[in-house]
């Protein structure tokens, strides 16, 4: 039976021309000589974009001692791309496959019979967690004993460019805030204003806050991605997150000209979570829909419950492209240009492994896009007492 592909060619080699070419290979001497020899993870491909021979860099990449489980595998098949299995075709079959780096290299070389090299984000499951790879992948055709072949070689960047982007988005978010702080110093050295003086003492005050936030969130993130952080559970109000995190972003400069409002409808309940992360991840979701937003735009926090959860979410009138929507959370992917994009990746690492929950959003024309975070609830508090304690 035919199977329907959205993007790449669906069709598949027997397990007996499989077998066949892989045989072919492994018995060349010098072919296995050098592919073994290569420090880089390895692949070859049959027309059909298969592995038919793998390298034993790439048995250690994927963490198994047996090639024969390889065999017939595409690659995103191989390293548990969670978007692999979103059509019976299987990797490079679905409508985000088109977007992928490493199938689009594969596709372009074979139309050119030339090498191509492309950059590749991809979510692998993994151990029952996501894992988040960044990846340079290189597809180079050959032909061998009258068959064509890809070899597909795949370095792994994910610390490079994970160390990239964490730098570049510290430095540019403590410079915003130390120069704001700079630029309130300045006016106190001038002014005689004593209302003024005790106003502006108060944004220092504020700022000084954010500023230290801002480090032990990055902090936070670098541990969170080496799996080290332990989070701290405690009770607290969703709706003082809420009012919190609109706070933290109420003077930002992305917040002039829009309106940030708390739905009537959003609940009040007690939460077991994390308050820092939680704030974070709300705090990030805000800023994304505030950039997404226009002057004269709302965007609207709510709060819903969900039997023994609560779903927080964040939405804004923006709508976002396919291409977007299939990237979304990938690390180092973004709209906004270099020095960003781990807004959305912290979102679902810092939730989805620590805060016990799960992300997720829509995106419709005409409707706008709105995020979600849904965290466990825990029941029997009085809520009442954790605010006035507060």
């Amino acid at each position: 039976m035919k199977k329907f592909t959205s993007f790449a060619p669906a069709p598949r080699a027997t397990n007996k021309k499989i077998k066949a070419d892989h045989d072919q290979l492994h018995d060349t001497e010098y072919v296995k000589t050098v592919i073994d020899a290569l420090p880089e993870v390895v692949a070859i491909l049959n027309k059909e974009r298969q592995i038919v021979f793998g390298n034993e860099a790439l048995l250690n990449f994927l963490g198994i001692v047996d090639e024969e489980s390889l065999l017939g595998l595409r690659p995103g098949e191989a390293v548990n791309c969670i978007n692999a299995g979103l059509s019976e075709a299987g990797c490079g079959t679905s409508d985000k496959c088109r977007y992928c780096g490493a199938v689009n290299a594969i596709l372009e070389s074979q139309e050119s019979l030339k090498k191509v090299t492309k950059e590749c984000r991809i979510t692998a499951h993994k151990d029952g967690k996501n894992e988040f790879l960044d990846l340079r992948v290189t597809s180079s055709p050959f032909e061998f004993k009258g068959n064509a072949y890809s070899i597909l070689s795949i370095d792994d960047i994910s610390d490079a460019k994970r160390r990239t982007m964490l730098e570049k988005i510290f430095f540019h978010d403590v410079i915003n805030i130390a120069g704001g702080l700079k630029g309130i110093t300045d006016i106190l050295m001038v002014t005689n204003n004593s209302h003024d003086t005790t106003e502006y003492i108060k944004l220092i005050n504020k700022m000084g806050k954010e500023l230290l936030e801002e480090i032990m969130t990055q902090r936070a993130l670098t541990i969170a991605e080496s799996g080290e952080l332990e989070p701290n559970f405690m009770n607290i109000s969703t709706a003082m997150v809420l009012k919190e995190t609109i706070a933290y972003l109420s003077h930002h400069t992305i917040s002039k000209g829009k309106n940030i409002v708390i739905d009537d409808a959003a609940v009040s309940e007690i939460i077991s979570s994390d308050e820092v992360l939680l704030k974070r991840v709300l705090i990030n979701m805000l800023k994304n829909a505030l950039e997404a937003s226009k002057d004269g735009d709302t965007v609207i926090l709510n709060c819903k419950n969900d039997k023994d959860f609560v779903i927080f979410t964040i939405k804004n009138n923006s709508f976002m492209s396919a291409k977007v929507q299939a990237q979304v959370f990938q690390r180092s992917f973004s709209t906004k240009g270099v020095g960003h994009g781990l807004g959305t990746y912290s979102i679902k690492l810092l939730t989805e492994r620590y805060l016990k929950g799960e992300t997720g959003f829509t995106s419709s024309a005409g409707i706008g896009t709105e995020f979600f975070v849904r965290v466990p609830l825990t029941k029997g508090v009085d809520i009442e007492k954790i605010i006035s304690k507060s």
